[in-house]
């Protein structure tokens, strides 16, 4: 009985792994809105999501990214450029056109890029909404 109860505790606390066609159904689910691939910012080991528009008053310009499995570490350290996080989780990285993007890192394979309207790095209302919505359904991973 004791390993059984162990088995259920170590399941628990394993991070997920996600499928695309999960993030979009359950990013439609929690906010009505349907997630679209985004093949110019996709490859083998990354699929990238996005609204239609990309931008929304709600949420502002973001996207989901859903990597491959087996490269997860690799890909994290891609997605946060091996930078410590800020003490709300958030890895601030450089855009290409002189701005900045707040990556969060959600359960194993799941990760959040918010391009915030001004130039500095600060979050909003619309970033909050989005984190909510994505924790709804994930995990975040800690800093």
């Amino acid at each position: 009985m004791t390993r059984a109860i162990l088995a259920v505790v170590a399941l628990a606390a394993a991070p997920h792994t996600f499928g695309v066609k999960e993030v979009q159904q359950a990013f439609k689910r929690e906010t009505g809105l349907p997630l679209a691939r985004f093949a110019a910012a996709s490859t083998r080991d990354v699929t990238s999501l996005r609204t239609r528009p990309h931008e929304t008053s709600r949420f502002g310009e973001f996207q989901l990214f859903v990597l491959r499995a087996s490269r997860v570490a690799r890909l994290q350290r891609v997605f946060t450029h091996d930078k410590a996080p800020d003490r709300r989780g958030i890895y601030w990285v450089p855009d290409q056109a002189g701005g900045w993007i707040a990556v969060t890192l959600f359960e194993r394979n799941l990760v959040v890029a918010w391009f915030p309207s001004s130039r500095g790095c600060r979050v909003d209302v619309r970033w909050i909404r989005l984190q909510r919505a994505v924790a709804s359904f994930a995990r975040r991973s800690p800093p």
